[in-house]
């Protein structure tokens, strides 16, 4: 039986980002109210446990850190800064342990690695850039370094001052007018949860709507090993990188503004006896195995999607767009689990009777 709660009043402006943890017991949310509320699952349903002001500017995501890493939360700010946080052992409550001030505009999502790569943090901002940084000590964090940084798509023109540089966003002024040259993009990224072919990142910016899969060596640059791109499609908005749990391939999902959910099947190649793994990478290949339009607007309109995510096994994909309601996908179990279909939606806002239960649309 599935069950809804709701969290009330939990912030005081639109909540940008939702992240539960790792064992999914706590969830943290952050808002344009420039704060963070950390949440308790208890029989009653969710109960506030944390709340605090974390950044100067609306903040746009949150993300946990494994927790072999303790009780680690990163943010996101348009102030263009991201942000480290530690739960206090001794009196309760968060701190702030490291800001990471690299970016040159709004940082818009954050994500850490798996645990198998260390405490690692990539950050994309609406300079176009991703960076990514690295913990020198764990036991402190509040030591990081840029470790890499490479540009995913080139920046806007109207992001540019006068000498070719990008404009710092830094007040509320400039956040207000840079948020408008960014209304129509997207930013995002995510971390391959499989090991075998090292770290890799897929990662999108700006408004072309061209995925990128990075590979990360330990002796050189990061390579783009694959792209994923789809004609007349607008900005993506989430990537999500599917769990492996076994399968010969890799699932990649995406969502973007033009209202699409996109499922990509991405093959690794398989070196030769005699080949090294590194120079097997240009044989990557993604191909688009499911193209959703669902989320349309009340009206028939294209709406746009903002995220999707998989669940744990990565067999079931769900999306949220503004059309209100989250929508789950599924692999049918024939042909090979190779078709996929629409499961069912919830509507995000929707209070049914008790008798009816959640209201899935099948």
């Amino acid at each position: 039986m599935i069950q809804t709660g709701l969290l009330n009043n939990a912030h005081k402006d639109l909540i940008t980002c939702a992240a539960f943890d790792y064992y999914g017991l706590r969830l943290a949310t952050c808002s344009l109210d420039q704060r963070i509320c950390v949440w308790d699952v208890e029989e009653s349903g969710w109960v506030l446990r944390d709340e605090w002001k974390a950044h100067d500017a609306p903040i746009a995501c949150v993300a946990w850190a494994h927790p072999e890493f303790g009780d680690v939360i990163a943010s996101a700010g348009f102030e263009g800064t991201a942000k480290i946080w530690e739960r206090s052992v001794q009196g309760g409550g968060w701190e702030e342990k490291a800001a990471l001030v690299d970016a040159r505009a709004s940082v818009r999502q954050v994500q850490f690695a798996p645990n198998s790569f260390g405490l690692r943090l990539a950050c994309v901002s609406a300079d176009g850039w991703v960076r990514v940084y690295d913990c020198l000590e764990q036991n402190k964090l509040d030591a990081w370094l840029l470790a890499e940084r490479f540009q995913v798509n080139p920046l806007p023109q109207s992001l540019h001052n006068d000498e070719g540089a990008a404009t710092p966003i830094t007040a509320p002024k400039q956040i207000q007018s840079a948020g408008a040259r960014e209304a129509d993009g997207g930013w995002c990224i995510s971390w391959c949860k499989e090991r075998w072919w090292g770290a890799l990142l897929a990662c999108s910016s700006g408004a072309s709507g061209i995925v990128k899969i990075i590979r990360f060596y330990p002796s050189q640059s990061p390579q783009i090993v694959s792209q994923l791109a789809t004609p007349n499609s607008n900005a993506t908005t989430s990537v999500s990188w599917a769990p492996g749990c076994g399968r010969s391939y890799h699932l990649l999902a995406t969502g973007g503004r033009d209202g699409h959910v996109r499922i990509w099947k991405v093959t690794a190649p398989i070196p030769e006896d005699d080949e090294v793994v590194e120079e097997a990478d240009h044989r990557w290949e993604a191909t688009l195995v499911a193209d959703f339009d669902d989320h349309r607007t009340a009206a028939g309109g294209v709406g746009q999607v903002g995220k999707v995510e998989w669940n744990v096994t990565g067999t079931i994909l769900s999306s949220t767009g503004t059309d209100g309601r989250v929508r789950l996908w599924k692999a049918t179990t024939t042909s090979g689990g190779r078709i996929w279909r629409a499961k069912g939606s919830i509507g995000v806002e929707q209070r049914m009777p008790e008798k009816s239960g959640l209201g899935m649309d099948e």
